[in-house]
């Protein structure tokens, strides 16, 4: 993967669709915010995996770490590229569950003390299809 030109595959992807939905730009604008920011890491609260495949569309350099309390869910993203699914009991309190990822992820090796992560989830809790948000988090 290291001659991969995801600059070149990102603009690809998002200049092939005339009109997108919401949740499909907030996705485009998070890895674009990844790549700019060169983000260690892309986070996702996702109830139905959704929310993560349409990262992967965009084909980010960095690992998305997909956080679902279905095991439905994880079992299916384990086939996307890019994609690394975990569990969750709940999505109550998002930044809780948010620096709950940043520890497995820290755990896993996918990011270390300093790295910025770019986080993607709705403002609504444990509501599908309501992605809307995204922020950059530094790991602590």
């Amino acid at each position: 993967e290291a001659f991969i030109d995801y600059k070149s595959l990102y603009m690809q992807s998002s200049a092939s669709a005339a009109d997108v939905s919401s949740v499909e730009a907030v996705c485009a604008s998070a890895v674009k915010a990844a790549m700019d920011s060169k983000a260690a890491l892309i986070m996702t609260l996702t109830e139905t995996g959704s929310t993560a495949l349409m990262l992967a569309k965009f084909w980010p350099e960095a690992p998305i770490l997909a956080i679902s309390a279905s095991e439905t869910t994880i079992r299916q993203l384990l086939l996307a590229r890019g994609v690394v699914p975990i569990a969750t009991a709940s999505f109550q309190g998002t930044d809780n569950v948010i620096a709950k990822g940043l520890a497995k992820a820290k755990e896993l090796g996918l990011v270390k003390t300093g790295d910025l992560v770019v986080a993607v989830h709705g403002t609504r809790e444990e509501c599908a299809g309501a992605t809307n948000m995204m922020k950059i988090v530094t790991v602590p």
